[in-house]
C-alpha cells in the first residue's frame, strides 16, 4: 500500500507546492489532516495539499 502524505512529509518538512501554469511554490509543512497535510507558503497562505503529485521535498525540485 503507497503511503499517505502524512507519512512522507513530516511537519517542519520543507516542500514545494504546484499552484499550476509551471509555478512551484516553497512553503512548510504545517499540519497533518488525513488523508492530507497542510503546508504555509512563504507569503503566509496555507493550503490543504491532498494529491501526492501537487507536492514534493524541497530538495527533490530539479531545474530542468
Amino acid at each position: 500500500m503507497a503511503k499517505r502524505l502524512p507519512e512522507l512529509y513530516p511537519v517542519g518538512t520543507a516542500v514545494q507546492i504546484w499552484l499550476g501554469e509551471q509555478i512551484w511554490v516553497d512553503g512548510t509543512v504545517v499540519a497533518h489532516h488525513l488523508p492530507a497535510v497542510w503546508v504555509q507558503t512563504q507569503d503566509g497562505r496555507s493550503w490543504f495539499v491532498t494529491n501526492r503529485r501537487r507536492i514534493q521535498k524541497l530538495e527533490e525540485w530539479d531545474a530542468d
